[in-house]
């Protein structure tokens, strides 16, 4: 009889996987950011930025949300156990990102039962890829605005000089587009610029090799299947051998014995 695992075994398994360990870290980030925006006068330019990464942050934990209700097989439930997050993860009402503390229990507590989290990542790579993808576009998003902000703003030449434009010039300069309506002029908003250009090349390198790994996975699982079918019908076929050899043996024990001839006893004998 076939061993099927507990419910809460397969429960875990869903929930624990390389974006929702994306989403943990991101969410200890989110409430540092709405933490920090308690202690900031609504007036300082600093609070706009940190406005601003909150709502690029909501964006990531939605699409994490929405491709985990996707790939769910039980929709409703999943709405059901996850609502919370789905309440945290609306932009613009910071105070509700303080509802992420369940979420950040909920992991903990699995990855306290898996122990593995090696295993988790390396399960699913395409995804891993993507968690990692999203995780270093933040960080860069919120590094390079608070920078950029602290080298640019105030300096009469520049043209950066609200949280807005300095977001802006980040998402340029990641993604290596450089309009050129925003700049730099500081030694280290230079500095800043060529990290983000790096980076940014690096990220896109990630991104490429991913759209290829997507376009030539469909022949290999074709492959991978055919391989798997052939496994699964020569095991058929060698249980089937082993059944039929069991029952002959259980035949020939309740045949009866034959009595051996004069001549076999001679030859015994002799």
């Amino acid at each position: 009889m076939k061993h099927l695992p507990p419910h809460n075994e397969k429960h875990s398994n869903h929930e624990l996987t390389p974006l929702s360990l994306m989403t943990l870290f991101l969410s200890f980030i989110s409430l540092m950011v709405v933490t920090t925006l308690l202690f900031i006068p609504t007036t300082d330019p600093l609070f706009r930025a940190l406005i601003n990464i909150d709502f690029f942050i909501c964006l990531v934990f939605w699409v994490q949300l929405l491709t985990d209700l996707v790939r769910s097989e039980r929709k409703w439930r999943y709405l059901k156990n996850h609502w919370v997050d789905f309440v945290a993860s609306i932009p613009i009402i910071e105070s509700l990102r303080f509802a992420r503390i369940f979420q950040i229990i909920r992991l903990y507590r699995l990855l306290r039962k898996e122990h593995q989290i090696l295993m988790v990542l390396r399960s699913s790579r395409r995804e891993s890829t993507v968690a990692s993808v999203l995780f270093l576009l933040v960080l860069l998003v919120m590094a390079g605005t608070a920078a950029i902000y602290f080298f640019e703003a105030g300096n009469p030449g520049s043209n950066i000089q609200s949280s807005s434009d300095a977001l802006w010039w980040v998402f340029v300069t990641i993604s290596t587009v450089g309009y050129g309506d925003h700049y730099p002029i500081s030694p280290g908003g230079r500095t800043v610029a060529v990290f983000l250009i790096i980076a940014g090349v690096g990220l896109f390198g990630m991104i490429s090799g991913l759209v290829t790994s997507f376009i030539s996975t469909p022949e290999k699982n074709i492959k991978r299947q055919l391989i798997s079918e052939n496994r699964d019908q020569l095991t058929q076929v060698l249980a089937q051998q082993a059944a039929i050899l069991r029952r002959l043996d259980r035949i020939e024990s309740r045949l009866p014995k034959e009595n051996p001839s004069p001549e076999q006893e001679k030859q015994a004998k002799k």
